[in-house]
């Protein structure tokens, strides 16, 4: 397997700034300076300054890299906190929301959904990020602390609750994979009398328990 190189000095540099370029410009807009101006956002001028800060604080994230972790960790705990409070504003703010070629798992729902459809959805993913966020807010601050069994019992009831916030999303994921494949199952088992078979894994299993047995029997010639 290929190892994964880190990212050249240069490369850094480049994509940091690149992305520090992207976010000031809505960030400028929410103060109706620059090219932009805080009309053009869909929303309440904080916005552009969040949005604008998620690339900002993506972009210093790559810029500082493994030279300086505490600055490193702090601007991608500030990104995913930009992230979950967009997503929160769309799930929870006032106004109306429209969302248009919603895609879930996979699956085009199609058309718009409008109102309190809008809001679930994004809702869902609102509350994940904010199960991420108390996460690694408390992994970052356990880190300072010296490790485990610092905020031991913090960190398990975050996890809990990013299960929980996560819940709907793998719900849905599980729906959409399981079920299809048990429409194929019974579909093949009503049109050609027996369960499908997956031969592929049938026989790596069957070379891993005559690989066992082999390793066995030479383990017992050597005694």
């Amino acid at each position: 397997m290929a190892e994964n190189k880190p990212m050249t000095r240069a490369a850094r540099v480049v994509f940091g700034l690149l992305f520090v370029g992207f976010g000031i410009f809505p960030m400028l807009a929410s103060f109706d300076i620059g090219p932009l101006r805080s009309t053009d956002i869909n929303g309440p001028p904080w916005l552009g300054l969040v949005a604008g800060g998620v690339f900002a604080a993506g972009g210093l994230a790559v810029l500082v890299g493994e030279r300086v972790a505490p600055v490193r960790d702090l601007m991608t705990f500030s990104l995913l906190l930009g992230m979950a409070a967009l997503g929160n504003w769309v799930a929870f703010g006032a106004g109306e929301r429209v969302c248009t070629g919603v895609s879930l798992a996979g699956i085009g729902l199609g058309g718009s959904l409008r109102g309190i459809a809008c809001r679930i959805l994004f809702a869902v993913g609102a509350l994940a990020m904010i199960g991420i966020v108390v996460v690694l807010g408390v992994a970052m601050l356990q880190t300072r602390l010296g490790g485990p069994p610092a905020l031991a019992r913090s960190k398990s009831a975050a996890e809990i609750f990013l299960f929980v916030c996560l819940a709907p999303v793998l719900a849905v994921l599980a729906v959409a994979v399981v079920v299809p494949q048990v429409v194929i199952a019974v579909w093949t088992r009503c049109t050609s009398g027996a369960w499908p078979r997956n031969e592929g894994f049938i026989r790596r299993q069957r070379e891993r328990l005559r690989q066992r047995a082999r390793s066995k029997a030479a383990d017992a010639g050597d005694r």
